[in-house]
């Protein structure tokens, strides 16, 4: 898990999203749980306000009870891959990523391949 955009270039706003990226060797698992599963996680009241395939990625953008907007992409290990990254993994490195949970070591191999 990884902490991407604006926060984790030290840039966000009082009014900005949080965007996380998720990657699971089991991603349908847990597209298949938002938003209800992802209640426990971001809070009571949290409504799935929009999902989107960026094709390695699954968008999921969910809007807490005090309006706080939480983009989730959800993904397969496959995005992390470093012989040759995806260029939308790239582009999402590039624009700044802060890792959170890495026990392989996959997101801070494809940041080291990516820099």
């Amino acid at each position: 898990m990884a902490l991407v955009g604006s926060w984790a270039r030290s840039a966000g706003r009082h009014k900005s999203d949080v965007d996380l990226v998720v990657l699971s060797a089991e991603p349908d698992a847990l597209l298949a749980g938002a938003p209800t599963v992802w209640g426990s996680v971001f809070g009571q009241g949290v409504e799935l306000i929009r999902c989107e395939d960026f094709g390695l990625l699954q968008e999921r953008r969910l809007r807490r009870a005090d309006g706080l907007e939480v983009e989730v992409g959800v993904g397969g290990l496959e995005w992390a891959k470093t012989n040759p990254p995806d260029e939308g993994s790239a582009r999402v490195i590039r624009d700044g990523m802060h890792i959170l949970f890495d026990p392989l070591a996959l997101l801070a191999a494809l940041a080291t391949a990516i820099r």
